[in-house]
């Protein structure tokens, strides 16, 4: 809590396991760091996925994006990564996030779409039965809902690339986790990879298990880098970046 509002900061340094071959944090790590946070914040305010899970219900993301407004940060920096939940509807909640370098400078700014799911049926139940007890915080850095689905359409396409789906990628909801979607994208690339990421959004469809195979095909789309990933020909996942060469180095 900050003055009543449920926002949560944590301060922690960019390690090895974070970081690109030119050093600068995968787009992966930001998701990752997202959920750390959140998970840490729902377990401090009594909703953790444990608690949830004992009223039958799982938190699951339907939607995130981030984008940068500084810059990104490297190998080696601390970062404050901070985080609070929207107001909640019938069904849905959001949460943002920021992370900020040691001066309290907003580097990348970011959001989620999340929904309780019944944990046998995996249909979505409403929104309310996890209530939050504090006080909204009112600062948004996004109007509008995050998109459950970005409708892509390929062309021209650049590249595929098959995946198979290991248990070091599984959550503890036993799926692939979130942020290891952004992984295999970013593991479609050569080790001539030197761009610098401005931009995520990604909307997730079916889940993936493992052992699966997820065929991803990338084409490009005025200013975006388009992927799409599917499972057994079903729509697995939706991203479109903005990427830009990295000339600071």
């Amino acid at each position: 809590m900050e003055n009543g509002y449920m926002i949560k900061k944590i301060t922690m340094p960019i390690q090895t396991k974070d970081v690109d071959i030119n050093d600068y944090i995968r787009p992966s790590s930001v998701l990752d760091y997202f959920q750390d946070i959140a998970g840490v914040h729902a377990n401090e305010l009594g909703l953790g996925a444990d608690y949830m899970k004992n009223l039958g219900s799982l938190w699951i993301i339907l939607g995130e994006r981030f984008d940068v407004v500084k810059r990104v940060p490297k190998y080696g920096e601390d970062i404050t990564i901070v985080s609070w939940p929207k107001n909640q509807d019938k069904l849905f909640m959001e949460r943002e996030y920021e992370i900020r370098d040691l001066e309290d400078n907003i580097l990348i700014k970011g959001i989620s779409l999340w929904v309780l799911v019944n944990k046998d049926t995996h249909k979505i139940e409403r929104a309310d039965k996890a209530k939050f007890p504090g006080l909204y915080y009112d600062k948004t850095s996004y109007q509008e809902q995050t998109k459950r689905k970005l409708n892509l359409v390929p062309h021209d396409i650049i590249n595929e690339f098959d995946y198979k789906v290991l248990l070091t990628d599984y959550d503890h909801n036993k799926h692939l986790n979130n942020a290891r979607y952004l992984d295999i994208i970013y593991n479609m690339f050569d080790t001539n990879y030197n761009y610098i990421f401005n931009s995520c959004e990604i909307a997730f469809h079916h889940e993936a298990l493992q052992n699966e195979i997820i065929h991803v095909i990338h084409y490009k789309d005025d200013i975006y880098d388009c992927f799409i990933g599917y499972v057994n020909n079903e729509l697995s996942f939706e991203v479109k970046m903005i990427l830009k060469e990295n000339c600071n180095d």
